[in-house]
């Protein structure tokens, strides 16, 4: 398929009618751009991040790299004014961060790394704080995934000194704190970890505002609970980790529904640190069913995948092997 092909039959499927052919244009007619133009590609920016809120990155990526592709291709060959154009490299700067984490979610590491790298670029020449704030906040929560908690804790040092420069909302602060400690605690710093977490509460507690940009909108209550028992896991508090997570899960709605079975994947882990393998396997088996009812997050595959072998110890135990049956067979 040629790459004019590729774009129009990509954009009526997601949903930008003004990017598809039609009889009355041409190939030489002009592909003007306006406020209607926008809206609708900040709608499908946001519904993108929306649909990983809820199902994950496994099978959203891919589309998000199309939609990111078909912005380019306006702001190389559209016409607008000045201000439509910086509006357009603001949404590619987003699109971007967000096929980012699409890819983190998917495991997708390094193709995530080349998207935050290239979204901090952009937020870099065109002076978005935001978007630096946002992805430096990406990039630190993978960074603790990789196990590079230092580089986590530069990336957070940064974003905080971007936040600053835009005079951020509590939201936003929140959610750095809660990064900053999620790097402590993957270094065993528990002090240090305490100090953020109640940073994160205190910032949490000012509410929401109507300066909160979209992309602080998933930290909700549950969320931030999740976060600290993520991080009392890492700091072996086992039990506090599990009252956590068990509460998250509680808590969480279902528009958040890839967070609550990723919570569900870090509670079964934590139950069996603490040696309570009937809790271990009501997660594993919640996070399954969740998984098995649409969500596409190879994150939590992995999660389950390290329950299992964390009960390798404790298969003399039939609720053990009966878990780990279980998540070998459906998460395969």
């Amino acid at each position: 398929m040629k790459r004019r092909e590729a774009l129009s039959a990509g954009a009526a499927v997601i949903g930008l009618p003004w990017l598809s052919p039609s009889p009355a244009r041409s190939a030489t007619s002009e592909l003007r751009v306006g406020r209607d133009e926008i809206e609708l590609l900040h709608a499908t920016a946001a519904d993108l991040d929306a649909i990983d809120q809820q199902f994950g990155g496994d099978r959203l990526w891919r589309t998000a790299k199309m939609h990111l592709s078909w912005v380019h291709h306006v702001i190389d060959h559209g016409v607008y004014n000045d201000d439509i154009g910086q509006e357009l490299h603001g949404i590619a700067g987003q699109l971007t961060t967000s096929l980012g984490w699409f890819c983190y979610d998917a495991e997708q590491q390094t193709e995530a790394r080349v998207y935050f790298s290239e979204a901090l670029n952009t937020a870099m020449i065109s002076g978005d704080e935001p978007l630096a704030t946002r992805t430096l906040s990406n990039m630190a929560r993978q960074s603790v995934d990789l196990d590079k908690p230092r580089e986590a804790i530069r990336f957070v040092r940064t974003a905080e000194r971007h936040a600053a420069l835009w005079d951020a909302p509590p939201r936003v602060t929140a959610l750095l704190a809660i990064r900053l400690a999620q790097g402590y605690a993957r270094l065993g710093d528990e002090m240090n970890t305490s100090h953020a977490i109640k940073r994160a509460w205190r910032a949490s507690d000012q509410g929401v505002s109507d300066r909160d940009p979209e992309w602080t909108g998933f930290l909700n209550e549950a969320e931030l609970v999740c976060l600290e028992g993520m991080c009392r896991s890492d700091l072996s508090q086992h039990k506090r980790a599990v009252r956590l997570l068990e509460r998250s899960s509680d808590l969480q709605d279902i528009e958040h529904s890839r967070n609550r079975g990723m919570c569900l994947a870090r509670l079964a882990h934590a139950a069996v640190q603490d040696h309570d393998l009937d809790r271990t396997a009501d997660a594993a088996k919640e996070s399954l069913r969740l998984i098995e009812g649409g969500q596409s997050s190879t994150r939590t595959r992995r999660q389950l995948a390290l329950v299992r072998d964390s009960l390798t110890p404790h298969q003399a135990s039939p609720q053990a092997r009966d878990t780990i049956d279980m998540l070998t067979n459906r998460i395969a």
